[in-house]
C-alpha cells in the first residue's frame, strides 16, 4: 500500500474502541494506553471490583473512560462475561466504532496504529479471532456440563479455594456417573477471549445478551467459547475470520501465560502478530522497547 492509500487511511472517520479489563499490574497498563493513544481510538478501562485503588491514568489524544460500574470477576466464573458485556455496552452506547478490541491490562501492540487501523481496514468488517487449543473432553467439561462453585475456586484463601474445587471435582464425578449433560444440541467452538470485532457483531452480541448470560452461567473459562460459538450458530457464520496473527500468546504446557522478557523482543517483534500478552512490571525493558520500536514506526 502506497503513501496516498495510508493518508487517506489515517484521516478515515471510522474509530476503533480498545476495551480493557484490568485488575493489576498498572504500570504496564500507562505503557498500553501510551501505545494506543491516538485521534482515531477511544480507550474503555473496566478495573476489577476488588481493585482497591485505581491508578490515575491519562490520554492526550485518546478518549479515555474509566468504567464506574465494575464487576467482581472470578477465574473461570461467568463474572467475565458480565465484565466484557459491560465494555460492549459502554463503548456502544458512546459512539459507532469500526472496530472493538478487547485487551487485557497486560496486552502491548506490536504494530503501530497505522498499521493496525490499516489491516482492519482491508478486513472489511470481519470478526476477527485466533484458534487455541481444544478437546472435546474440554470442551464437554467446561460448557456441558454444570460447573458449579467457580465463584471461589481460586480464592486467595487457601482453604476457600481447596474446598471449592474439591466440591466441584465432586459435582462434575456426579455428573459423568448420570450422564448428565446441558445444551447438548448447540455446537460449541473455542477461541482466545481476546478478540477484535466490527460494530455490527456488537450490536449482536448485546441483542441476545440475556440468552447469552443464562446459557453460559455455569460453565468454566466460558469466556473463551461465548463469542465464536454464538456467532458460529448465527447470521454471522460467514464473517468470522481466525487469524492467529491477532496475538502472540506463548502458554508452553502450563495454565497461564508466558510473562515475556527482554530476551523475547526479536522474536516478539518479528511475529507478525498485532498485540502480545503478558508483560510484567519485572521486566520493563522489553516494554520499553516495544513502546519505542511502535512509536519510532509511526514517526518514521
Amino acid at each position: 500500500l502506497g503513501d496516498v492509500y495510508k493518508r487517506q487511511m489515517y484521516n478515515c472517520p471510522m474509530k476503533h474502541a480498545y476495551l480493557i479489563i484490568a485488575h493489576h499490574e498498572f504500570d504496564i497498563l500507562n505503557k498500553l494506553i501510551q501505545a494506543i493513544d491516538d485521534e482515531r481510538n477511544d480507550i474503555f478501562i473496566h478495573f476489577d471490583k476488588k481493585v482497591r485503588n485505581c491508578p490515575s491514568l491519562t490520554a492526550h489524544y485518546s478518549n479515555l473512560y474509566i468504567l464506574e460500574k465494575r464487576i467482581d470477576i472470578r477465574w473461570g466464573h461467568c463474572s467475565q462475561i458480565e465484565a466484557e458485556y459491560l465494555l460492549f455496552e459502554t463503548a456502544g452506547i458512546r459512539d459507532e466504532y469500526h472496530y472493538y478490541h478487547l485487551l487485557s491490562g497486560v496486552h502491548l501492540p506490536l504494530k503501530s496504529q497505522n498499521d493496525i487501523h490499516e489491516y482492519f481496514l482491508r478486513l472489511k468488517n470481519k470478526v476477527v479471532l485466533m484458534h487455541v487449543p481444544n478437546s472435546d473432553y474440554q470442551t464437554t467439561l467446561k460448557i456441558r456440563r454444570y460447573n458449579f462453585f467457580m465463584k471461589n475456586f481460586m480464592h486467595q484463601v487457601l482453604f476457600i479455594r481447596r474446598l471449592n474445587q474439591l466440591l466441584w471435582r465432586f459435582s462434575i464425578c456426579i455428573q459423568r456417573e448420570l450422564r448428565i449433560f446441558r445444551n447438548r444440541n448447540q455446537l460449541y467452538v473455542n477461541a482466545s477471549n481476546w478478540v477484535s470485532v466490527p460494530h455490527h457483531c456488537i450490536t449482536y452480541l448485546l441483542q441476545i445478551k440475556k440468552d447469552v448470560l443464562r446459557k453460559y452461567r455455569f460453565t468454566l473459562c466460558g469466556d473463551e467459547f461465548f463469542i465464536p460459538s454464538e456467532l458460529e450458530n448465527s447470521y454471522l457464520k460467514d464473517r468470522i475470520y481466525y487469524d492467529d496473527r491477532l496475538l502472540k500468546c506463548d502458554f508452553e504446557g502450563g495454565a497461564n501465560p508466558r510473562v515475556y522478557t527482554l530476551a523475547d523482543y526479536d522474536e516478539l517483534v518479528n511475529s507478525g502478530c498485532l498485540f502480545a500478552r503478558k508483560f510484567s512490571h519485572m521486566d520493563m525493558d522489553i516494554v520499553n522497547k516495544i513502546l519505542n520500536h511502535i512509536l519510532a514506526d509511526v514517526k518514521g
